[in-house]
């Protein structure tokens, strides 16, 4: 009889187990995938962006504001620069420099959301965490 218990709790381990990681796979490939349209949203926006900075279309900078700040994190400093250097777009004479600075700042983005997916795919992925580099930091390394 102990011999059938011990089967019996091994099936149930194993089958919690097996289970687990089935629910985290399944997890792992929505998100990576809600991610990626996400990603591919964020660059559409962005070739917008620059199309309307050429023109110089400060009514589609604002619309264009208002949908990146509904993409965004609302708490991220570096996200809200993102929603700064749009609003300067419209204002400045160095626009090509903005541009710039703006395809920069998403470029970190993209790359810190890529990193950040890459580590939560990997097992015991909370225990380490993709590291967002500044623009600040961005511009020292550039130079």
């Amino acid at each position: 009889q102990l011999l059938f218990t011990s089967a019996v709790v091994a099936a149930l381990v194993g089958g919690f187990v097996s289970r687990r990681n089935i629910d985290r796979t399944i997890q792992i490939e929505n998100i990576t995938r809600e991610r990626a349209k996400w990603r591919n949203k964020i660059r559409t926006m962005a070739t917008e962006v620059r199309q309307a900075a050429a023109a110089k279309d400060s009514l589609k900078l604002e619309g264009l504001r208002l949908d990146f700040s509904l993409n965004l994190n609302p708490l991220d400093n570096e996200d809200q620069e993102i929603l700064g250097v749009i609003s300067r777009l419209s204002q400045s004479e160095h626009s090509d420099q903005r541009v710039q600075e703006f395809f920069d700042r998403l470029a970190l983005l993209l790359k810190h959301d890529w990193d950040r997916a890459k580590c939560e795919a990997k097992p015991w992925s909370y225990l380490r965490s993709a590291r967002r580099h500044t623009y600040e930091q961005f511009k020292k390394e550039k130079h």
